[in-house]
Order: structure tokens, then sequence, then C-alpha cells
């Protein structure tokens, strides 16, 4: 199972006292502009996307999605959530539409994720 204790042996291993701080310090002003980029994506990677496909876009929903998967992903150290414009694109002018065709790609997705390593 995928929610055994190897999920959460990174907090077992790690030695805090190893830990290069200097280099944590470092890398602040990367994780800033990171953050920052982060947080410009969303209002104009859906915009654009709604005029690419002549669709109407509510920010605020978008938004919110966004900070609630960002949110969620943060916790257990995943990685935040990110529009792929030109996939998005593609995906809608290929004929993609609907939740059956949405459901089929993630999970398409999760399997790739799953036995990619292996190949």
């Amino acid at each position: 199972s995928i929610f055994n204790d190897d999920l959460w042996i990174i907090w077992k291993v790690v030695n805090f006292s190893t830990i290069s701080w200097t280099a944590v310090f470092k890398s602040i002003p990367t994780m800033v502009a990171l953050t920052a980029f982060s947080l410009i994506h969303v209002p104009i990677n859906i915009p654009a996307f709604a005029i690419s496909t002549n669709a109407d876009a509510d920010m605020n929903a978008e938004l919110v999605a966004h900070g609630y998967s960002n949110f969620i992903v943060g916790i257990v150290g995943g990685l935040q959530n990110y529009m792929a414009y030109t996939q998005s694109i593609l995906y809608a002018k290929s004929g993609g539409q609907g939740k059956a065709s949405s459901l089929a790609v993630a999970a398409v997705t999760v399997i790739f994720f799953f036995v990619g390593p292996t190949i």
C-alpha cells in the first residue's frame, strides 16, 4: 500500500544537524522567485487559455482550486500545482472536454507515474 510507513520515512531519516543551513539560506532568493512565479502563473495562464479556447474562466474558482491543491500537496511534501498552458491547449484543441476525458487523462498520467520509472 502507498500509505504505509515508507511514505513517511523521510521524517525518520533526516538528521537536521547534518543540514547545511548556509545552503538553505543561500537558496532563499530562489525559493522567493519560485513562489512569486507560482503566484502569477494563474492570473496569466487561465485568461490566456480562456481566450484561446473561447471559454469563460471564473478566476475566483481557479485561484481557490489552486490554493487548495497547493496547500494539500505542501502538507505531504509534493510538488506545486501548475497549469501547463501548451498541454491544456493541445487537450482542448484535440477535442478533449467533459469529465470522462479529463479522468482518462488523469488515469493515464497516474499509470505513467508508477510504471514510467520501470520502463
